[in-house]
Parts: structure tokens; sequence; C-alpha cells
């Protein structure tokens, strides 16, 4: 990340994942995935599929909490003309 982009640090239920450019973070026992989200499954049984464009598949409760950083740019500051000093 370079100094012209921000980042916002949310948690979601694991059931309002979509695909995208946010960076999601799942916590596990031997390991932490970070990593983009390719594609979501929804499942009526309670069940969310997850796949990571790291490879990795999970399969998560609806109501399973992660944590999503988005990164957006960050405003680039106006250059001053030097005029009304």
């Amino acid at each position: 990340m370079d100094s012209s982009e921000v980042s916002k640090h949310t948690g979601i239920p694991a059931s309002a994942l979509r695909p995208g450019l946010a960076t999601i973070i799942v916590s596990l026992p031997d390991r932490t995935i970070r990593s983009c989200v390719f594609m979501v499954q929804v499942w009526p049984h309670g069940a969310v599929q997850v796949a990571f464009t790291s490879g990795d598949m999970l399969t998560l409760s609806t109501r399973t909490m992660v944590g999503r950083i988005e990164h957006t740019a960050r405003p680039r500051p106006r250059a001053s003309s030097g005029r009304g000093r």
C-alpha cells in the first residue's frame, strides 16, 4: 500500500461476502488467510462456501464474522498556485 491509499477495517458476516478487491481476513487455528474473495456460494442450510484468489476455499457459517480491509484512494492535495501570500 502506498501513501495515496487509505484503509478501512470492518467486520462483516460471511453471508455478506461478495467477490471484489477488498482484502478479507480469516483467522484459523493454524494460520490466517488474507486474500480477496473470488467466488461466494450461500447455501440455504446456513453455510457459505468462499473461494479466495489465494487458492484457499472455506465453508463457513452464515453468521461467522470475518475482517474486511477496503483500500480506497486518498484525495490528493491540490497544488498551490503561490498567489495570495
